[in-house]
């Protein structure tokens, strides 16, 4: 027999997962699959930020065929790309026109 943890939920807790599950169009274990994904990602230095469907679904198709491992990987490799005071790329642009060009390229 394989190792095995139980965590113990909450009713309520359950409850509201299936709630989710429900609002996603998804079985409560699949729900429950993609949570333990997004843990296996996380580490200490980093944070989840939503983002809407539709527009994950252009970053995952964007970077299918390419040597980006995942839409998280791309998105902040774009943050880090306008936010970083050292980019040549964007060091003469104002907000205003990086967002306008975010905006163009579907982004925002």
């Amino acid at each position: 027999m394989e190792n095995r943890t139980t965590i113990q939920v909450s009713e309520k807790l359950r409850q509201e997962l299936k709630i989710l599950a429900s609002k996603r169009d998804i079985s409560y274990q699949e729900l429950l699959s993609d949570m333990i994904s997004v843990f296996k990602e996380l580490d200490r230095e980093k944070t989840i930020i939503s983002i809407p469907t539709k527009l994950a679904k252009k970053v995952e198709e964007k970077i299918r065929n390419s040597d980006i491992k995942s839409a998280s990987e791309y998105v902040t490799f774009l943050l880090r790309l306008i936010l970083s005071e050292e980019s040549e790329v964007y060091s003469d642009i104002d907000d205003k026109k990086v967002r306008e060009r975010l905006k163009r390229l579907g982004y925002l």
